[in-house]
């Protein structure tokens, strides 16, 4: 037997409404599952019990649906159960266009006679005339048109691709670890390089950094360095996007950072206009390197304030300014739909973990499915590049504004 996680986990969906589970059991199986299941100590009541499936709330409060498929239709099954609907109902449409009937069970011709034995998804694909599409990217949002046209879909960036991370926050402004200690376990992870970016210091509620203190961290950061030489450190500051626009140090201590992150976390009550504005005078700071969580959105809990994304995407494109992709499974922000104009346009995308402490380092990942659900590659993606690449890459934004 086997088992998958299908629907919108699979796809990486930013928000999952429930959990789908497929397992591949013969028949003679089926009860003992059943009953293994039923004892299973998350399970808070089951909700219905079938032939096909067994429905339980999960002790989180999620619903869980954990289908039997025989083993012949796994293809088709996994295929279907994944979805998006939308990309369902468009190979389906594929199907009719052969003469061919597609479902959950199988390809069928029209007499109902089963035309497949797939026990895979790339062969059900195959079947259409089409290349494997990755889960990620079944939204019908063109990945079929892509497959359909014979040109090469996007190879999606892989966990294992990056290099390096940014926005670390330090117990030198709001984070629980220190810079050494954030040192180590990133050498310990392969990583060439960090960047470091504590809160500036218009952020006193998050202990932001003074002028003064932001030399002393450099200080250290330079001493750490000399330490752990296998390792680059970025010195970077996470800096408040004030309303205007403006970033909340001179432009003298600016330009001494390798990495300026701006982002927005006061005054949100905004026009649309007025964000936009803000977020693009932002960009056009000289020593603005990256734009920090664009809408500044924490799923589930508040929306991002209304901004014109395309145009902001436009801005950074024509300054060659990097946009951040947050991590943070709260944010994830700049969303996923908007990475593949933010590709067209060429604009390099930063996948960073928002720290606070090691424990959540490992956050990266979550920023990985959102980008490969924006059809995002290796190249598209900053963290990606040698800690070289990076500077120069950094060098070459300072002054563009």
């Amino acid at each position: 037997g086997r088992a998958e996680v299908a629907g919108s986990i699979r796809r990486r969906k930013e928000i999952v409404k429930d959990v789908d589970i497929l397992v591949a059991v013969r028949n003679e199986n089926r009860e003992k599952l059943l009953e293994h299941l039923r004892e299973y100590p998350e399970i808070e009541q089951t909700s219905s019990t079938g032939e096909e499936k067994l429905s339980f709330i999960a002790k989180s409060g999620i619903q869980v649906d954990v289908r039997f498929i025989a083993d012949d239709a796994w293809g088709a099954a996994l295929l279907h159960f994944t979805g998006s609907k939308e990309h369902n109902i468009r190979l389906r449409q594929l199907a009719k266009e052969r003469n061919l009937k597609l479902n959950e069970y199988g390809l069928f011709s029209i007499d109902g006679k089963r035309v497949d034995s797939c026990n895979n998804e790339k062969c059900m694909y195959n079947q259409l005339g089409l290349p494997f599409i990755p889960p990620e990217m079944r939204e019908d949002r063109g990945e079929v048109e892509l497959a359909l046209s014979g040109k090469a879909l996007p190879h999606l960036v892989e966990l294992s691709d990056i290099k390096g991370l940014f926005h670390l926050h330090t117990n030198w402004s709001d984070g629980v670890d220190s810079i050494e200690e954030y040192v180590r376990v990133a050498v310990g992870l392969g990583y060439q390089y960090i960047g470091i970016s504590d809160h500036s210091k218009s952020a006193y509620y998050a202990n932001g950094l003074t002028e003064e203190r932001v030399f002393a961290q450099w200080e250290e950061i330079d001493n750490i360095q000399r330490k752990y030489p296998t390792i680059r450190i970025f010195k970077g500051i996470e800096s408040d996007i004030l309303p205007d626009g403006s970033l909340d140090y001179s432009d003298d201590v600016l330009a001494r950072f390798d990495f300026v992150l701006g982002s927005v976390h006061t005054r949100f009550n905004m026009t649309e206009t007025e964000a936009t504005n803000r977020l693009i005078n932002a960009l056009r700071n000289p020593y603005l390197t990256m734009l920090g969580h664009p809408t500044g959105r924490l799923l589930l809990a508040r929306e991002g304030y209304p901004v014109d994304m395309g145009a902001v995407i436009d801005e950074a494109a024509g300054l060659n300014k990097i946009i951040e992709l947050n991590a943070d499974p709260h944010r994830l922000d700049i969303d996923w739909r908007m990475l593949k104009y933010a590709r067209e346009k060429g604009v390099l995308i930063s996948i960073n973990p928002d720290t606070h402490n090691l424990e959540t380092i490992g956050l990266v990942r979550y920023g990985i499915y959102a980008a490969r659900k924006g059809w995002l590659e290796k190249d598209n993606i900053l963290n990606t590049r040698s800690a070289d690449d990076v500077a120069r890459i950094f060098k070459s934004i300072r002054g563009k504004g």
